[in-house]
């Protein structure tokens, strides 16, 4: 039997588009990935990756491989017409996470001193505790 010719193998691929969405789905409903994600050994392998891909510089690699236009070109035409149906999807998930934190800074804001003509003392008295509150909120201190 004579190998596919890449244009055959093309078509082939291009073939299966219409049925991968659903074998796709049906596969990702019947997996676990939550279990051996979180297990001591994928964190080894975890570590063992990055230590290798940080010796190797393949994230600086990686990126010399595609250049500005490249990069450009990718973000305007896949990621620009997709991105608000992206987010429009996600503002649920959104409000979940984000109203928490908000409510949370908002009651700290509310119990700062008022603004006063000394630049550098609202820096010190609301600025830098509303930073503070801001990273106590997303769990960073």
């Amino acid at each position: 039997m004579a190998p596919k010719t890449l244009q055959e193998a093309k078509a082939n691929f291009e073939a299966s588009i219409a049925y991968i969405p659903d074998r796709y789905k049906n596969g990702v409903m019947k997996a676990d990935w939550l279990g051996p994600a979180k297990s001591d050994q994928a964190e080894k392998n975890f570590a063992a990756a990055m230590t290798t891909a940080i010796a190797k510089k393949s994230r600086q690699i990686g990126v010399s491989n595609v250049s500005n236009e490249d990069w450009r070109n990718a973000a305007a035409n896949k990621g620009a017409p997709i991105i608000g149906e992206r987010i429009r999807g996600a503002l649920g998930d959104w409000e979940a996470a984000f109203g928490p934190m908000y409510a949370a800074v908002q009651s700290r804001v509310a119990t700062l001193p008022p603004k006063t003509t000394d630049w550098r003392g609202n820096i010190n008295s609301r600025l830098v505790p509303t930073v503070e509150a801001w990273k106590r909120a997303a769990g960073k201190t």
